[in-house]
């Protein structure tokens, strides 16, 4: 088989000859180790039975040579060329592409199968129900992997990629998971299950900073990537440029083989999934791992106590936590300073390339900041007995004296 000439006429259309019969079809694959070539749009011209033929007989595909000089050109379209596609240069982008049954779907199954998380992305005309699926990308902790569907077909769920997707035990970290699992269950019936969006959690962290008011609309990924990761402007740069390229003709994603371009650009948007997720779950467990320290150190920097008479308190709400409603009102405050507003009320984020995003880390809140804490007129004896019986106080057990306890070094040094 002359594989070179076969690349050459690729996404031409050609007529191929078996022993069954003769096709017409676009040339999509030329698998030069199998000897086996894959058509799309495949019209059957002279047929000795109804039925495609099968496996063994694909391997024994002869091309007409009356194509052979001019092929029916059926790319996408003409006007796609290699600069629209910019190869980036990255030596950590490292990718698997997998676009046939033999040697690397298996082992790329049973390693996707070993993981807890997993990053997972798509690529395709019009992803949803009636849309194109064209790619697949599964991203580990070590590796990357380029699932060709429009090759491999149906089939590949079959194998292996169902079980993966639908399985409860991997957590699968996807950037807008609607029409993903639109697309996968109508067309492949595979209902995605333990799912973390990352498009979600960027809008609760958002609500989360600023008191409770959300954004006008959620963030792309690129705008995830540089909110959250603060990813190089190279490789901002070079997803947008593909993401426009692609909206000009969706149907480059059927080009075989696919521009090094396009493959980079698939291998990127599920390269810091996993990444993006740990950032935002840290984000989010702000206020809770900031609660728990006060938890550590409500007591254990008193004086010393009578341990007793603690258990009256403790299933009180503690003023600590109290705090959090006056935090959430002065987070508001800030973020309609820091924040345009649309007609609806919802806050406007400005683009994350050409403004610089206000900085709205965990407020800080000092005493003077919170209105029912302001101290009042000081004057008379009386103000001091007043505080101390409104706040039920623990009182010192007997042998410990007036002295506060000693430090936690004093201590540490005196055992020894």
């Amino acid at each position: 088989m002359d594989s070179l000439w076969f690349r050459e006429i690729l996404s031409k259309r050609v007529k191929v000859t078996l022993v069954c019969g003769t096709y017409s079809g676009c040339l999509r694959h030329v698998d030069a180790a199998s000897k086996a070539i894959i058509l799309d749009q495949v019209e059957i011209l002279d047929a000795l039975s109804t039925n495609f033929p099968n496996e063994s007989a694909t391997k024994t595909t002869n091309v007409n040579n009356n194509k052979r000089d001019k092929p029916e050109d059926t790319t996408p379209e003409k006007t796609f060329h290699k600069q629209h596609f910019s190869e980036l240069e990255d030596e950590s982008l490292e990718y698997i592409l997998i676009d046939q049954f033999q040697q690397k779907f298996g082992p790329a199954i049973f390693h996707i199968k070993q993981q807890s998380v997993i990053g997972v992305a798509v690529e395709g005309i019009d992803i949803c129900r009636f849309g194109k699926l064209c790619l697949i990308q599964i991203a580990t902790n070590d590796q990357i992997y380029l699932f060709d569907i429009f090759l491999l077909g149906p089939v590949a769920f079959k194998n292996g990629l169902k079980m993966i997707l639908e399985d409860s035990d991997i957590l699968k970290v996807i950037h807008d998971c609607r029409l993903v699992s639109d697309c996968l269950y109508h067309q492949y019936r595979v209902g995605l299950t333990n799912i973390f969006d990352t498009q979600v959690a960027d809008v609760l962290q958002f609500s989360l900073e600023t008191g409770g008011l959300l954004p006008s609309c959620v963030s792309t990924l690129e705008e995830s990537l540089v909110c959250h990761l603060c990813l190089p402007p190279t490789k901002i740069l070079f997803l947008q440029r593909s993401a426009r390229a692609v909206k000009v003709n969706p149907k480059v994603w059927t080009c075989r083989p696919l521009p090094t371009g396009l493959m980079q650009r698939a291998g990127l948007d599920v390269m810091y999934l996993l990444s993006l997720r740990s950032t935002l779950m840290d984000k989010l467990m702000v206020d809770f791992t900031t609660q728990v320290d006060n938890y550590l150190s409500m007591y254990r920097n008193m004086p010393c106590i009578n341990l007793g008479s603690a258990e009256d308190y403790l299933m009180e709400l503690p003023y600590e936590l109290k705090e959090l409603t006056v935090i959430q009102r002065l987070r508001r405050e800030d973020a309609l300073k820091n924040y345009k507003t649309d007609e609806n009320g919802l806050l406007v984020r400005p683009c994350p390339q050409s403004e610089k995003i206000p900085e709205m880390k965990g407020r800080v809140v000092n005493i003077d900041d919170i209105p029912e804490l302001e101290a009042t007129d000081p004057s008379g004896e009386n103000v001091l007995e007043m505080q101390n019986e409104d706040i039920p106080l623990l009182e010192p057990s007997p042998d410990c004296g007036e002295d506060r306890c000693p430090p936690l070094e004093e201590v540490s040094h005196s055992t020894f």
